[in-house]
């Protein structure tokens, strides 16, 4: 299968906003923002797939952000799916911080109280699932005032006595259901403090011994609704990801909370089973992920980590770079991209080679056309009038291209999918 050159978008300010992003990053400013979103989408082993991979920001005036790189059929699926989950992380993300966690530990405590009563919670014994479920557990102690000797773990829980089982999220309840074999007690009520309605409903239905299953808050289930198009079909798939033993066949998206992110997995036709996916939640959202990112940073093998240049265009020049073009250094040469307005369309990917490349370097530090010449004629040493007519015929070929603005103007309406110069044939 060949590979071509590409520049995919990722993250694009046209479509969603500076103050979204500002939000989702929790960053003070757009600078800020998108080093964070590229650190989100760094800190993923699944690059090891993808290796010589650059991720390239821009600030201003939109923000953008867009990885190049010789991507395979396959390596370009993965990046696509990339993509998908940066555009849940914009626009659906939830994210709970410690002190939004303690208020829904309070709401979950007002319900374990008005449905079981204060006797019966100072009686029980509780354990938590970890690691999620002991942070909860611990917050949650401390609005029933829990004793000390009313926590035990899974396995030491005794037969006789109500067990209360916290957990943090759950999506499947594939990781209760683990838990519960290994568990003595006859009478158990489990309590992740966000879970979909539906799936605690599915696990009391099908768990003699789990007496209740009440959640914190109730997740939305975003599985497509019966009757409409595709149903059936996501419907077939899901079977097949979740096979016949399963507490609830819908789907809902993860909560991200300030400890850790619910484990990604994509389903894999080819393989029959579930594959390592993307996580692209901002490690200065998550400690999980904060972690992760350092270990990816200190581990000699992770060399495969794409590297982040972030584009800074030279305020107040002659010639500027077109608000939607992105480019970095790849060797001795330098890419060059034109973002499209949509996402889906394909960016024109440009190699600058030998003086060509040198004169995009220059142009990125310099105020006119002239110092740039002057600076190669200091290098080069060749006629200065075949220089300048050089120099301005690729001027020329770079604004043609939509590449260039001049005197701050915007350039005709070119498109994306011209001529090169002297970029890859491929």
């Amino acid at each position: 299968m060949g590979a071509d050159n590409l520049m995919v978008t990722l993250y694009d300010g046209a479509e969603v906003s500076a103050a979204r992003l500002l939000a989702v990053t929790g960053k003070p400013d757009t600078p800020a923002a998108v080093a964070e979103l590229a650190a989100a989408v760094r800190a993923n082993p699944l690059w090891s797939r993808l290796p010589d991979s650059v991720l390239i920001g821009r600030c201003e005036p939109v923000p953008l952000l867009a990885v190049a790189g010789t991507f395979s059929d396959e390596q370009q699926v993965l990046l696509l799916q990339l993509r998908g989950y940066l555009d849940v992380l914009l626009h659906e993300r939830e994210f709970v911080d410690y002190s939004q966690a303690e208020e829904v530990c309070g709401q979950l405590a007002e319900r374990l109280v008005t449905v079981f009563g204060a006797d019966t919670l100072q009686s029980a014994q509780f354990a938590a699932i970890p690691r999620g479920g002991l942070i909860v557990l611990g917050m949650l102690a401390y609005h029933l005032d829990l004793k000390p000797n009313q926590f035990t773990s899974l396995e030491a829980a005794d037969a006789d006595r109500v067990l209360f089982v916290i957990d943090d999220c759950s999506l499947t309840g594939k990781r209760f259901r683990e838990c519960l074999s290994r568990i003595a007690s006859d009478s158990v009520v489990f309590c992740p403090l966000y879970a979909p309605e539906a799936l605690c409903a599915g696990i009391v239905a099908r768990e003699p011994r789990v007496v209740n299953c009440i959640a914190g808050v109730s997740l939305k289930d975003t599985s497509p609704a019966q009757g409409v198009a595709g149903h059936e079909e996501w419907r077939r798939r899901r079977y097949a990801q979740l096979g016949e033993d399963f507490y609830w066949l819908g789907q809902t998206l993860g909560v991200a909370f300030a400890w850790c992110t619910p484990q990604t997995r994509r389903w894999d036709d080819v393989e029959g089973r579930f594959l390592e996916d993307w996580d692209v939640v901002p490690p200065s959202r998550s400690l999980k992920r904060r972690l992760l990112q350092r270990r990816l940073e200190n581990d000699a093998d992770a060399k495969y980590l794409p590297t982040l240049t972030l584009n800074m265009p030279t305020p107040g020049t002659e010639l500027r770079v077109h608000d939607r073009v992105l480019w970095c250094c790849w060797d001795d040469e330098v890419i060059v991209a034109k973002l499209p307005q949509r996402a889906d369309d394909a960016a024109r990917v440009y190699r600058l080679i030998g003086i060509s490349a040198e004169f995009w370097q220059l142009l990125m530090t310099h105020d006119a056309m002239q110092s740039i010449i002057q600076a190669l004629w200091e290098q080069y040493q060749v006629a200065r009038e075949r220089l300048e007519a050089d120099m301005t015929s690729l001027e020329d070929q770079l604004y043609a291209e939509g590449l260039l603005v001049r005197h701050e103007h915007l350039p005709r309406n070119h498109g994306t999918d011209t001529y090169q110069l002297q970029d890859d044939p491929s």
